[in-house]
């Protein structure tokens, strides 16, 4: 989105070099971003991964189950960053691979749609108070580091819906999320057709 509010097209070249999803991925960030630098600098998304470590966005957890596959409820409030937190989450406990769901209430997003053509995002910003209706996504790794592809479903104040590809979301109250995560390593590789990292098996 412009200076002018405007829907805009970002193209996958114009991603962070150092991002997981590199400059033929996906333009950034599921992980994350301050909304700020998230919406007003295509290059501050990394891949669709924040480009700061999101510390203060790590979201308060509980482990659920113990295992070969362990659990976790991740608890966001309000003015942190989901994508950010995700990020710095999965860094912290050295996560090699998940699935996230989630609900709760939103302040700010950012969602996008790739469009297959041109081989870039369109990128909108949905401001004001929504309801996170869902989250889904996973969890791999890209270039050696955690990366996230997240999908999400807002409900307007009239009782619409938009939704896309998660580059950002700041919450207001509260998000509430369960994170399964596995001890066998999933991988993303750039595809030669769409340049953009997807899973390879």
């Amino acid at each position: 989105m412009n200076a002018n509010g405007r829907t805009m097209k970002l193209p996958v070249s114009e991603v962070g070099a150092d991002s997981p999803m590199t400059r033929r991925g996906m333009i950034a960030t599921t992980a994350a971003i301050g909304l700020t630098a998230c919406l007003g600098d295509a290059k501050a998304f990394v891949a669709g991964q924040p480009v700061i470590d999101g510390s203060a966005d790590l979201p308060r957890s509980e482990v659920l189950t113990d295992g070969d596959a362990k659990t976790y409820l991740l608890v966001f409030r309000t003015g942190q960053e989901i994508m950010k937190g995700l990020l710095a989450f999965a860094r912290e406990h050295r996560l090699v691979a998940g699935q996230v769901t989630g609900i709760g209430a939103l302040s700010d997003a950012a969602v996008g749609c790739f469009d297959p053509e041109t081989k870039t995002y369109l990128k909108i910003r949905e401001e004001g108070q929504h309801e996170l209706l869902s989250l889904n996504g996973n969890l791999a790794l890209h270039n050696g580091g955690p990366f996230y592809h997240v999908h999400i479903a807002l409900g307007l104040r009239d009782g619409r819906t938009r939704g896309g590809h998660l580059f950002a979301a700041t919450v207001r109250p509260t998000a509430e999320l369960v994170l399964t995560t596995y001890g066998k390593p999933i991988h993303r590789r750039v595809d030669a057709t769409w340049q953009l990292p997807l899973i390879d098996p």
